[in-house]
């Protein structure tokens, strides 16, 4: 469908929660590649290296291979590592050209059906999150030189991310907000707590440039009126902490008062 057909799997599993339902709906039965034996993943990655005398890449996989990339993924942890169980190194490429990794997150984002977060660029893509790192200073960064807006960073009124801000900005989180924020990160081992994120702060700082947030659940302007009338002590409870990453920062602002569920 990817290669071939007018629309992008992405947009089945929008509209219909995923391709196999949106096959089924249509009266055809899925085939289930998660029943793939890992032996025929292994022999078929061995059938396009003899074919092209190199081990085949990710891209070369999708276009020519009998099974998907993330089949592989799901039975091996990457495509690399994928490719070593089958006794073959990974070929590096030393000097990607800019048109070519920002075409592959115009392809990404086609087969996902929405921009890809850099974690999805690493477990999907031809390329991991780190050679647009080192480019554009930031995954963002690269988003935005491919001509799309990054997951979670709205962009004014008219960006469907858009939420209109409170009028007073909040320049002060009390005496104990260092010291409460310390304590939300090791409570949470430094991961994002949305549902299915994996955001480590290593990663975070690498990615981003920065550590993982703390969010306040009870938004500050629920504890008083302004900065000098509001009960830091209860506005910093732990309970009323959590740690996010960027990218899903906005949905937990979003949800506010409410709390994500989290694992």
């Amino acid at each position: 469908m990817k290669t071939q057909g007018e629309y992008a799997p992405g947009t089945y599993e929008n509209h219909f929660g995923s391709w196999s339902t949106a096959l089924r709906e249509a009266g055809f039965e899925p085939m289930q590649e998660y029943q793939v034996p890992s032996e025929q993943i292994l022999e078929e990655i061995t059938r396009l290296a003899t074919e092209s005398g190199e081990p085949p890449t990710s891209a070369e996989m999708r276009e020519q291979g009998q099974y998907s990339v993330t089949v592989a993924q799901n039975h091996f942890g990457s495509w690399n590592e994928a490719l070593k169980a089958a006794g073959y190194n990974p070929r590096k490429r030393m000097q990607v050209p800019d048109e070519e990794l920002l075409e592959e997150i115009s392809r990404l984002t086609d087969e996902l059906g929405k921009v890809p977060t850099a974690k999805e660029m690493s477990a999907n893509g031809e390329f991991s999150h780190k050679p647009y790192i080192r480019r554009w200073n930031g995954w963002q960064a690269a988003v935005r030189a491919a001509g799309y807006e990054p997951v979670g960073r709205p962009a004014g009124p008219d960006h469907h991310n858009w939420k209109e801000q409170p009028v007073h900005e909040w320049r002060e989180y009390g005496d104990n907000w260092d010291q409460q924020r310390q304590k939300a990160l090791e409570r949470d081992d430094y991961t994002c707590q949305t549902p299915g994120c994996e955001w480590t702060q290593d990663a975070h700082r690498e990615a981003f440039k920065r550590g993982l947030h703390v969010h306040h659940i009870r938004p500050l302007s629920a504890f008083g009126a302004d900065e000098n009338e509001v009960d830091f002590e209860q506005a910093n409870c732990l309970e009323n902490l959590v740690t996010v990453c960027a990218e899903h920062h906005h949905l937990w602002e979003r949800a506010s008062p409410l709390r994500l569920d989290t694992r």
